[in-house]
């Protein structure tokens, strides 16, 4: 595809009430002969899928980054990037008959030889909106001119600037990955070198292909140089999302034969397994602190051949990594966590600028992650479900809106929720293997520290990330050639190097550098670059991933905050009640001169209180029941019509009235006092009638 320009095709991609997506404009046409309406191959029937989105009628905009087979090579690969969009039907100048909702939703897309996604959507974002707003989608001779000048500005530069990682690295949204996902970014970074099933899932779907994207970035030269067959399989049975290309058997016989898996049988590696266990019987510190089951898997190695060619210099790095952390040990303070941090940072950066100093041609960068049945497409639509099942497809890294992806989990070893950041491992060995070790909580925390305080094109900025990462991976292939169960390897989680000896990618690795033999890896040392000796810091570091990654640690986070919210609701309930008790008894009293008027009336009437109580006692209502209700005789003597002149031989109670006078006010705390008394106490009501009540 050298000679094949960078844009292949610009195509138009409408939703149809009747026909559903549908091709409705290409140029350069994508059936050679037709008009480029309507028109797909058959490799490519379900493009139009691709570029408009399941649950895109949920947004106004939205941006795919998709992979498909090469119609003409079966080890190529073409790179779409379609620009959604959702307008309302009154901003649609000329209207067709075909227009019968009211809105309209289109796509903007193209065809690349090139994986330059980010450079391209920047570019397509602008064509687009002049797109529509010109109100008339039959007319493309805009598109048509985009697809000439992004052409011409493409071919203008020289191979070697197309070919450099500039491009490619356009619009990746680093930093913000890394600060969203955080200590998860390093966790989906060796997830990807063990060629596992994994599915995101997530509408819209951007962030989803921005997040898949992103990782694959930060492996050395892997967009750039390694993304040929990112959706290159030869299935097993015909299926019309794949095009069909014949394979020899002798290319079949070839592939079966470089299998890592076959170089070891498994109970030679169960054998060496137990011997080990037999010759470190005892558990470490770092074994407990890290947290990881004590049952273990295959450490052997996938070319175990290569591995005891390199097994004489193995004790000679291992001295060395000694040497280094003895030299450095004496510059650490040992009284604290946060001493021992900052005094490291030189010796951090001296060992990342010479592990990132190698060039990538000079160790056989990148690794062929996505080769050979491993797929990685940023998004897939419900039509590619069965292609996942096909025996030829090893693995996987895909992008998914579809709410049925989620509920197929037999197809997925991990499954990703892109919008809340949560990595669900559904294979417990899997678990194990991607759980990171205190040497990469160290250089997790590093990273991110340095990211919330970023300088420009030095620490914190996306080139300072991918050169750390970059790093990282060379300490990561080079610790890999030591003897298996040395310190050094579990430096990075020995599970995860057990694993990732036996994946595809890294036997190819071995075969294609001689075992190994990397002349740039002879004058570094294995092991981690921040390994040493554990910390208060490193112990806050694993209680944080604990309860952030695993689910029993979500769960109590939610009850946490659940009881907390509550105990916070349950004290602000109660201070207000109390607040209002308070203030009914610290309240000043109203109306105090009505009352001292009042204060003097049982002196002129002494003999009151014994006539009250007696005919109180007399009265038919109490000698029923006081607690029963009063019947409707009872209440008949209380209205204002039943007012007589024995009134004043019961106990009234005092109602304030609703209108202020100087003769209707009395304050509640003296009118219990005057009960108390048995003075006979008479308010004027609202309409300036005195209304007996009774006490009951």
């Amino acid at each position: 595809m050298q000679n094949q320009k960078p844009v292949l095709h610009i195509l138009v991609v409408g939703f149809h009430h009747k026909k559903g997506c549908q091709v409705e404009f290409s140029y350069p046409p994508l059936v050679d002969g037709t008009e480029g309406k309507s028109e797909c191959p058959s490799g490519w029937k379900y493009l139009p899928t691709l570029a408009l989105p399941d649950g895109s009628h949920n947004f106004s905009n939205d941006f795919v980054c998709f992979n498909l087979p090469s119609l003409t090579d079966p080890e190529q690969s073409v790179y779409g990037i379609s620009c959604y969009r959702q307008i309302a039907l009154e901003e649609v100048k000329i209207k067709t008959a075909d227009l019968t909702r009211s809105t309209v939703q289109k796509s903007v897309c193209t065809l690349l030889s090139l994986p330059i996604y980010g450079y391209v959507e920047v570019k397509l974002s602008l064509i687009a909106q002049a797109f529509f707003e010109q109100g008339d989608f039959s007319s493309t001779d805009i598109l048509v001119k985009a697809y000439e000048q992004l052409n011409a500005c493409l071919t203008s530069l020289e191979p070697q600037e197309i070919a450099s990682t500039r491009l490619h690295f356009v619009g990746v949204p680093l930093r913000s990955l890394l600060l969203k996902w955080r200590y998860k970014i390093l966790i989906l970074f060796k997830l990807l070198l063990l060629q596992k099933r994994v599915v995101c899932f997530g509408s819209p779907v951007h962030p989803t292909c921005a997040l898949i994207l992103g990782i694959a970035s930060l492996h050395p030269e892997l967009i750039s140089k390694g993304f040929q067959q990112v959706a290159c399989v030869k299935t097993s049975r015909p299926m019309s999302p794949m095009p069909t290309f014949s394979t020899p058997v002798e290319e079949q016989v070839s592939v079966e034969n470089m299998s890592p898996l076959k170089s070891n049988p498994l109970p030679t590696m169960l054998t060496e397994q137990e011997r080990d266990e037999q010759q470190e019987p005892i558990v470490t510190a770092r074994e407990a602190d890290e947290l990881i089951d004590g049952d273990g898997r295959s450490i052997a190695s996938a070319k175990e051949a290569h591995l005891d060619e390199t097994a004489s210099s193995s004790p000679s790095s291992a001295s060395s990594m000694d040497a280094r952390i003895a030299g450095t040990g004496n510059a650490r303070p040992t009284a604290g966590p946060a001493l021992l941090r900052e005094t490291s940072v030189d010796t951090i950066a001296s060992n990342f600028s010479s592990l990132y100093a190698i060039e990538p041609s000079e160790w056989g960068a990148p690794l062929r992650i996505f080769h050979e049945g491993q797929l990685c497409l940023p998004y897939i639509s419900l039509p590619y479900m069965d292609l996942l099942t096909d025996p030829s497809v090893k693995g996987y890294m895909i992008g998914a809106s579809n709410v049925l992806f989620q509920h197929k989990r037999q197809l997925a070893d991990v499954m990703i929720d892109v919008e809340a950041a949560i990595i669900d491992v559904l294979d417990a060995d899997t678990k194990r293997e991607i759980q990171l070790s205190t040497e990469d909580l160290r250089f997790v925390d590093f990273v991110v520290r340095h990211v919330q305080t970023p300088k420009e094109d030095a620490e914190g900025s996306e080139s300072w990330i991918r050169d750390q990462l970059y790093g990282y991976m060379v300490a990561l292939l080079k610790t890999s050639l030591n003897t298996d169960g040395s310190k050094e390897i579990e430096h990075f989680n020995a599970h995860f190097m057990s694993a990732f000896k036996m994946t595809r990618c890294y036997g190819d690795w071995l075969e294609r550098t001689g075992g190994g033999a990397v002349p740039a890896f002879e004058g570094l040392v294995g092991g981690h670059p921040f390994a040493g000796t554990l910390s208060v810091a490193d112990m806050k570091l694993r209680i944080a991933q604990t309860m952030q990654n695993s689910e029993s640690g979500r769960k109590l986070n939610q009850a946490v905050t659940s009881t907390s919210r509550a105990v916070g609701g349950a004290l602000t309930t109660a201070k207000g009640a109390f607040s209002s008790w308070w203030t009914s008894f610290t309240a000043p009293p109203q109306g105090g001169h009505l009352t001292e008027a009042t204060e003097q009336q049982p002196e002129s009437s002494p003999t009151s209180e014994n006539v009250v109580t007696d005919d109180y006692k007399n009265h038919p209502d109490h000698q029923d029941n006081i607690d029963q209700p009063a019947r409707t005789n009872s209440n008949e003597s209380m209205l204002p019509e039943a007012t007589t002149p024995e009134t004043k031989h019961v106990i009234l109670t005092a109602e304030l009235s609703s209108q202020p006078a100087s003769n209707s006010v009395v304050e509640i705390g003296r009118e219990a006092e005057l009960l108390d008394r048995g003075t006979d106490v008479t308010v004027a009501n609202a309409d300036h009638t005195n209304i007996p009540r009774r006490l009951t």
